[in-house]
């Protein structure tokens, strides 16, 4: 049967991917010994929830926390086609985070999926290039079934909107919504976002990232959970053009401030996490 995995960071608690793997292919139990190597890096399991094979295949799931080791003597690893990467390419980092949630409504981000769509400026052209080539490069090199062998870390622009002032305010004015749909963002599993916020445009599409000091947006990413009209399409395509930005789309390939290109994005539905 097919478990979902996913491999988790001991340092940071970051996810490294998520994946499918036969329950056959992983041992029976996790005893701290098992290495794997993935993207280059050799891993060996500090942890497995849960750890036995009977309680793994019950649930349908399995969670690796894995810590970075220098070099591996002998036999114990897996190579890294055993456990693929389940997207071809994530953010290199997370933000630092406030606290639990607490029970407040806020906007709920997958950890792999922080920055995966998001706006970016004009000084952000040479990174989003090199990152988009790269990014092909694994899915088109480096496919092993749903998943990849190998993942691009996006490393720059670690700022996407350096040189652009734009705030929350400016954003709900641009895509024609207010600051009363403004609310906290939170990474799934692990706390809300310190200096967050994030917008409600319409159902299934909210724009949410970071601001500085001083109130000026520093990431604003998009997500999206359905599909929008033409007129989410157009207020996207106006902000580009009055501010010099562009949707960039990192896992699509994509990178446009063009109307007609953003009305067929917003139009299909939302990518899978797969890709």
């Amino acid at each position: 049967m097919d478990i979902s995995v996913t491999l988790r960071d001991a340092a940071d608690g970051g996810v490294i991917a998520r994946t499918v793997v036969a329950s056959e292919t992983l041992p029976p139990a996790f005893d701290g010994t098992q290495m794997l190597e993935a993207a280059g890096t050799v891993w060996r399991v500090v942890r497995a929830e849960p750890a036995f094979r009977e309680e793994y295949e019950l649930v349908g799931g399995l969670e690796l926390t894995l810590r970075r080791v220098e070099r591996v003597d002998g036999d114990g690893f897996a190579p890294a086609g055993d456990i693929p990467f389940s997207m071809s390419s994530i953010s290199d980092r997370l933000p630092d985070l406030a606290g639990p949630l607490d029970g407040r409504s806020v906007l709920l981000v997958k950890d792999d999926l922080w920055r995966d769509v998001e706006l970016v400026g004009p000084f952000a052209a040479e990174a989003v290039a090199a990152n988009l080539a790269a990014i092909h490069r694994v899915q088109t090199e480096f496919r092993s079934g749903p998943g990849f062998t190998e993942i691009h870390l996006r490393v720059d622009p670690a700022e996407p909107l350096e040189g652009v002032t734009l705030t929350v305010e400016d954003l709900a004015a641009t895509l024609g919504t207010t600051t009363h749909f403004v609310r906290p963002v939170a990474i799934e599993g692990q706390g809300v976002v310190r200096g967050g916020y994030a917008l409600s445009v319409t159902d299934g599409v909210h724009v949410y990232g970071l601001v500085d000091h001083a109130s000026r947006v520093t990431v604003a990413g998009v997500h999206r959970t359905g599909i929008a009209d033409a007129a989410v399409a157009e207020a996207f395509a106006e902000l580009a053009r009055t501010r010099g930005l562009h949707l960039v789309d990192w896992r699509g390939g994509l990178r446009t401030d063009d109307a007609a290109v953003l009305a067929e994005w917003f139009g299909a539905p939302p990518q899978p996490l797969w890709r």
